[in-house]
């Protein structure tokens, strides 16, 4: 594969971001303090329950794909684009399942925290590109910027430095906002055809279609929260199986009642089937 095969299927921004991660793949796996470090983090992420979770959303992705196939929106060549949405908004929102579960408002947790995903793949995908030297030295610039501007935000004291950082990543926006307006004003036909709205809608349908499942798999952790927290002091594995039934039967899909349940019962209250019964009949008749 030569550099014009590579040009063809990345834009230069695409080659830059590979570029930047190759480089500190590089680094990191020359540097025996990272190596050491990195050994829990990656036996953390292949954890088998969360694998399990990360290949049921695969699973469930591919049949929105199918779906968006069926009604003619979905093809390959929006296939990278699928791609960046799956691990630049997909996986860190399940990763945020717990954030969003101490949300009243699941809906909109989860539309909040897609945002920025969102407008990282619509920066990369559908922005006009600086040539391949420039893009070098943006993306890192602007990464650096944007993670200092994260570390600024966790004191106080940093404030003043957090309000500057904002104003820079907004200038850089808005500077790069308006090459593409004037590159689009020079030549409209190369962006307003259908693949440009299909890519530009393509993360925004696929986070709204993905909801669903962020909510069966938020639902299912909070059960799990649920039961493991309230059933502290039940030591019988068929009591432990009663309970989870129980609740479930009593709560459903209903998010909202299952957490006031875990708000109003005091933990390890119940010991045995009798308990459970006593504590749920006297929850549903409040």
């Amino acid at each position: 594969m030569n550099i014009e095969t590579l040009t063809d299927i990345f834009s230069n921004r695409e080659l830059s971001i590979i570029i930047w991660i190759f480089i500190l793949i590089i680094l990191f796996s020359i540097s025996k303090e990272v190596l050491k470090s990195s050994g829990g983090i990656f036996s953390a992420i292949f954890d088998e329950k969360i694998v399990d979770v990360v290949l049921l959303m695969l699973i469930y992705t591919e049949l929105i794909m199918l779906v968006l196939t069926i009604i003619e929106f979905w093809n390959l060549t929006l296939l990278k684009e699928t791609i960046y949405w799956v691990l630049l908004v997909g996986f860190p929102l399940l990763l945020d399942i717990d954030k969003i579960n101490k949300e009243e408002n699941h809906i909109k947790s989860i539309l909040k925290n897609s945002i920025k995903g969102i407008i990282i793949i619509e920066f990369i995908t559908n922005f006009y590109n600086f040539s391949l030297i420039v893009e070098l030295v943006l993306i890192p610039v602007v990464t650096f910027i944007s993670l200092l501007q994260v570390v600024s935000k966790t004191k106080p004291e940093w404030n003043k430095v957090y309000n500057l950082l904002t104003w820079v990543l907004a200038l850089l926006g808005i500077s790069v906002f308006i090459y593409s307006v004037s590159e689009i004003y020079k030549s409209p036909n190369g962006f307003f055809n259908l693949l440009t709205l299909q890519t530009f809608l393509l993360p925004v349908i696929l986070t709204i279609m993905f909801i669903p499942f962020l909510y069966l798999v938020a639902l299912y952790s909070l059960y799990e929260t649920v039961t493991g927290v309230i059933g502290l002091r039940i030591k019988k594995e068929k009591h432990k199986r009663y309970l989870k039934r129980k609740i479930f039967l009593t709560f459903g899909f209903n998010r909202r009642k299952l957490k006031r349940f875990q708000r109003e019962v005091p933990r390890g209250i119940m010991r045995n089937k009798k308990e459970i019964k006593k504590v749920i009949n006297n929850f549903n008749q409040k």
